[in-house]
């Protein structure tokens, strides 16, 4: 099954997409194994980061506010 250029563009966004977030959550790991101080501040901005990639790139979240014309 042969894929177009825009189909390859997308599964490669998701795949980067996904890499980043086990990036994330391996740094998430180590920061509680570490024992690092202000840890509350790290996993906030963390978790904002998680929460804007998997709205954005799974959930399609900014499409919501886009027009007819726009989708096309």
């Amino acid at each position: 099954m042969e894929r177009s250029g825009e189909q390859e563009r997308k599964l490669r966004l998701g795949l980067r997409v996904l890499i980043a977030l086990v990036v994330l959550t391996v740094v998430e790991y180590l920061l509680l194994v570490w024992r690092v101080p202000n840890l509350l501040v790290y996993l906030v901005v963390i978790n904002l980061v998680d929460a804007w990639l998997i709205a954005e790139y799974f959930m399609h979240f900014s499409q919501l506010w886009r027009t007819e014309e726009e989708h096309r």
